[in-house]
């Protein structure tokens, strides 16, 4: 049976975003935890609840990490990691910063806009 392949899920982009933002749920009950324990009267139960949700958070994000791992170990294994096109991915502007603004520029024909659009090309680069 052939492994079916869909556009992010289970991707490394996706594992890593879902990663990233897993890690910062964590940290945010954490600290809401800290700041409730550092409290003269702190409230127990919602220390409590904060305490289940973050290692809620620290277990998938152990799993996450593994997935990773897998992943990666995977793709060493067999030397690719095949993709496919996601249709809501973005093309290209059809125009560069710096052939916008030579457009709308209002100095016409002479080397400070010229100046402008070198330094641009030069920093940013030429939009393919």
């Amino acid at each position: 049976m052939s492994k079916t392949y869909v556009p992010n899920y289970n991707t490394f982009a996706d594992l890593v975003d879902r990663l990233a933002v897993t890690t910062n749920k964590l940290a945010f009950f954490e600290n809401e935890k800290r700041e409730e324990s550092n409290k003269e009267s702190p409230d127990n139960d919602l220390i409590a609840k904060y305490d289940k949700l973050s290692r809620n958070e620290c277990e998938y994000r152990n799993l996450l990490k593994r997935a990773i791992d897998d992943l990666l170990s995977e793709i060493i294994s067999k030397g690719e990691y095949k993709t496919l096109k996601d249709n809501r991915t973005f093309s290209a502007p059809s125009k560069s910063v710096s052939d916008l603004i030579e457009e709308i520029s209002y100095i016409h024909a002479n080397n400070v806009k010229k100046e402008l659009v070198d330094r641009l090309n030069s920093e940013v680069g030429p939009c393919d």
